[in-house]
This record gives structure tokens, sequence and C-alpha cells, in this order.
């Protein structure tokens, strides 16, 4: 009979008390860098919408049929823009540690997520619009577009469509309570909504007034980006 018992080896142990971060926190950094490259293309989105003679749908059909490659460009950088923003909310609620904060930030993420994905999906039909007035008669294309906007489906859509604005404000009133960022980060968003809604449509005015609106939403990404550094320093 033998009685040498080998040790138990301690790697096994040591292993599990350090595992390492999960796979799910390496979106920490793509969410960040995603909040960053997505607030620049939508305003880069709505520098180069191609501008209108007024607010009227007619001669927003004919600014839309004016310049096709114009309208492209836009409608792309606006598209990818809400999508790269709205996916990325979802990895906001990652910064709350705590109670404080936490409930607001998940229900704001929720609603800026739901809501920026339906705006990416609905600005594609920019592509729609502009053929519309190139191939219709100016009465015509107007018809079919106001048929289709006041349609039943198009007017949920657009209620949804709400959430990409209320949500943001939800979330970063979370992330303020949470102390993740500071309360005067609301001030900007607060003044782009406004502005964007009383001032008469511009690519160079609405342009600026989404680098200002999208301030708190690069700092949330570089708050992502800091806590990815910090996590997989402590890993």
């Amino acid at each position: 009979m033998t009685t040498d018992l080998q040790t138990p080896s301690t790697a096994a142990p040591t292993a599990a008390a350090h595992p390492g971060r999960s796979a799910g926190s390496l979106l920490l950094p793509i969410a960040g860098g995603a909040l960053i490259a997505g607030s620049l293309l939508y305003a880069s989105g709505m520098l180069t919408s191609p501008p209108a003679d007024s607010m009227a749908e007619g001669d927003y059909i004919a600014s839309l049929a004016r310049d096709e490659g114009r309208t492209a460009l836009s409608a792309i950088l606006l598209h990818y823009g809400n999508l790269a923003i709205g996916l990325a909310w979802l990895a906001a609620p990652a910064l709350v540690r705590g109670l404080r904060g936490r409930v607001p930030t998940i229900v704001g993420a929720l609603m800026s997520a739901l809501g920026m994905t339906t705006v990416a999906g609905l600005v594609l039909s920019d592509f729609w619009t502009g053929a519309v007035g190139r191939l219709l008669d100016a009465d015509t294309a107007l018809a079919v577009f106001l048929e289709s906007q006041t349609s039943a489906g198009m007017t949920a859509v657009s209620t949804v469509m709400l959430l990409g604005l209320l949500g943001p404000i939800v979330g970063f009133a979370g992330l303020a309570r949470a102390g993740v960022i500071s309360w005067w980060l609301l001030v900007p968003v607060a003044v782009a909504l406004v502005g964007s809604a009383a001032l008469p449509f511009s690519p160079a005015g609405h342009g600026t007034l989404a680098l200002l609106g999208a301030v708190p939403t690069v700092v949330v990404g570089l708050r992502l980006l800091q806590r990815n550094r910090a996590e997989r320093a402590a890993a």
C-alpha cells in the first residue's frame, strides 16, 4: 500500500477566485465607441440634409428629389447614427452601481433603444420620398406622400419615435442621479430639443443643435470606455 498522496494543486481555486471578465463586459468599449461615433454620424446627417424652401410637405419632397446623392448621404448617416446610439444605450445601465438612478436609467435606455432604432428604419424612407418626387408630378407625389404619412401604421410608428426623444432625457436623469454624469449635462439636451422644434429647419442650424445635444451622449460613451479600462485593470 502506498502512502505518497499527491498534494492538491492550488491552481484551480486561484483561477476560480479570479475568473476574469465576462464576455458581456467586452461590449462596454463597443457601446462607448458607438455612442461617440453615432453622435457624430447623426450630426453629420443633419448637416448634410438637403435644404428645403419651406416646411411645407411639397417643398420637403422636392428637396429630397432635387439632389439624389445628398439625400442618400444624409439618410445613410442618420440611419446608422440613430442605430448605433439606440443599440449602445442598452449598455448604459452598466454604469450604475447601487439603487440610486437604477430604474430611470434602465427605463431611459429601453426607451432610447426602441425609439432610435425605429427612427433609424424610418429615415430610410427618404430614398422612397425622393424617388416619388422625381418620378411623379408634384401634385401626385404630394398625394402619395400624404396618404402614407397619415396611415394608421405610420401614426403608430410616429408615436414610438417619440421615445427616441424622451428616452435619453430619462436615461441622463437616471445617470445623473446615480452620480455617473453631472446634472448640467441635461441643459444642452433641453436646448437642442427645444431649438429643433421651434426653429425652421436648416441643415446648418439643426446640425449645430445636434452637435450640442450630443455632448451628454459623448460623455456617457467616455464613461463606458473608462469603466472598461478600470475593470480590465482590476481583472
